[in-house]
């Protein structure tokens, strides 16, 4: 949503967010199914670390936030770590190949493997991607 200041995130969004993730990882927990599970929580990109004058924020390439819960994952691990304004990664960058290697790897697929669309094999991942060990 365009114009979406600060205080209504905080007020509005993120409540609601926390709310319904909370839910949904006791219900699973409850269930016994966080185990198996693989819950992910992320946006396309992140978002301008400076507020632009109608309020809002534009999408941001350079350092973005992901939320892994369930599925093997341990809880409480923090990876990466960005300078004080969000603008740049200033430990343990993980680039988007690396990134989905990791969810494959949690999910059970073979990150070096390929999927056949018709006669024509098609990598899981690019090669070379290695998976996050902290969140293995």
């Amino acid at each position: 949503h365009t114009g979406v200041r600060a205080k209504e995130v905080k007020t509005l969004a993120m409540p609601q967010f926390d709310q319904g993730m909370s839910a949904l990882l006791a219900d699973l927990k409850d269930r016994g199914l966080l185990k198996e599970t693989l819950v992910i929580a992320m946006g396309e990109f992140g978002r301008t670390p400076k507020v632009k004058p109608d309020g809002g924020r534009d999408h941001y390439a350079k350092a973005w936030t992901a939320v892994f819960a369930g599925g093997g994952v341990p809880g409480g691990a923090a990876v990466g770590k960005t300078d004080k304004t969000g603008a740049t990664v200033e430990e343990r960058p993980v680039s988007a190949v690396d990134f989905m290697a990791t969810v494959c790897k949690l999910l059970g697929v073979d990150p070096d493997g390929a999927f056949h669309v018709g006669e024509r094999p098609v990598r899981a991942v690019e090669k070379g991607a290695k998976p996050v060990a902290e969140l293995l």
